[in-house]
């Protein structure tokens, strides 16, 4: 078998023929791009024979656990697989000796594959994580899924922006992940609702530093990746399709309105938060149905108002319901909710901003504070209603 190397997003262009085994794996190696059809990458996998499969995994880890369209269960247990073996074969390096530049650039990748090591941390009594995508090659890509994101009912994706990467961050992204997820689970019980949640701690594209940030370069990779990810679980849900929400922060926002305005995906909900602005001019050019497209501006905030990748999703003009982060009195609780100031806050527990988030997720969106007198109506009476 041709080895398919680890440079993701590769995936096979249309899937081998189920009705043989024989030749898959001279195939698979062949099949690197563009995007498949998820459908068919579903169908290609389950068509091949368990000995096959496993044949596939061991030769090509890095391809078989980033493949949209293949069962998380099975991804998480590749790519653990594959996140443990790198990190034991770089350690192993580093112990045998070699020059000071070599040494550097292992330490430097080691680092990153320990900051999604420890993402993958479970706290007692919390939900499962699986790794459900791994790039191994620095600078890394990850995604972390907390909750049972097969069964759902709502599924909530945190899409990162500028500086926030892998090596640095993936565990405190993940983190707010968890975050959101508990104050999804703590509304859905206020609501005596049922239905289940789950979140994506998402950083699966390249995001840009302070050398590429004025680029759409990576805006357009990171769209890509994230239409890919979003079909890919749509493929795997089609028999029970999840309430699908975006929250995307500053650079991610620009990516995640590229893919929507594009038609490549589609979701149900839609929250930007310190966005620096997108293609589109008005909210229906999005596709979500029922303009379902919410925007948060913290004061201080440098990148808010600039519009400086297009239209400024907070004009009037552009359709999109305010989200306010600003702090107040929770119209259902009576908690304290603490304000967002500056680029970095809409994420911290207590915050109104995590609050309306949580919210939005859940499609409770008529619950949503924009910080108008009509806040005060936003009770759990509008349930009566």
């Amino acid at each position: 078998m041709t080895t398919v190397e680890s440079e993701l997003p590769d995936v096979p262009a249309s899937p081998v023929p189920a009705e043989s085994d024989e030749g898959a794996s001279d195939d698979l190696g062949e099949l690197v791009t563009p995007p498949p059809s998820f459908d068919e990458i579903e169908t290609w996998w389950t068509g091949l024979s368990p000995a096959t499969q496993d044949d596939l995994i061991a030769e090509s880890p890095e391809l078989i656990g980033n493949l949209d369209g293949i069962d998380f269960d099975l991804r998480d247990r590749v790519n653990r697989g594959l996140l443990d073996s790198t990190i034991a074969t770089l350690e192993a390096s580093l112990e045998s000796g070699m020059g000071k530049a070599a040494a550097g650039s292992i330490t430097q990748r080691l680092d990153m594959l320990r900051e999604i090591d420890e993402s993958l941390e479970r706290p007692t009594g919390s939900p499962e994580r699986r790794l459900i995508s791994l790039d191994t090659t620095f600078p890394g890509k990850a995604a972390v899924a907390i909750g049972e994101i097969e069964r759902a009912d709502f599924i909530s994706i945190l899409v990162p922006g500028a500086l926030l990467s892998v090596r640095a961050h993936m565990s405190e992204w993940t983190k707010v992940a968890s975050d959101l997820y508990q104050s999804q689970e703590a509304w859905q019980t206020t609501f005596s609702d049922p239905r289940s949640v789950a979140t994506v701690s998402w950083i699966g594209y390249q995001t840009p530093d302070v050398t590429n940030a004025v680029s759409l370069d990576l805006a357009e990779q990171g769209a890509e990746m994230l239409a890919g990810f979003v079909n890919g679980l749509k493929a795997l849900r089609a028999d029970h399709e999840p309430y699908i929400s975006v929250f995307a922060h500053s650079y991610g926002a620009t990516a995640t309105t590229l893919a929507l305005s594009r038609g490549t995906m589609t979701i149900d909900a839609l929250a930007m938060i310190g966005s620096p602005g997108g293609d589109v001019s008005n909210v229906s050019q999005l596709g979500i149905a029922g303009d379902k497209v919410w925007v948060g501006e913290a004061p201080w905030d440098p990148i808010v108002n600039t519009a400086f990748f297009g239209v400024d999703p907070s004009a009037p003009s552009f359709g999109a319901h305010r989200m306010n982060v600003s702090g107040s009195s929770d119209p259902v609780t009576g908690a304290v909710l603490t304000a967002s100031v500056g680029h970095d806050w809409y994420l911290e527990p207590g915050t109104e901003s995590l609050r309306n988030l949580a919210l939005i997720g859940i499609d409770r969106g008529e619950f949503v504070t924009d910080g108008s007198d009509d806040d005060q109506l936003k009770t759990l009476a509008l349930l009566d209603r």
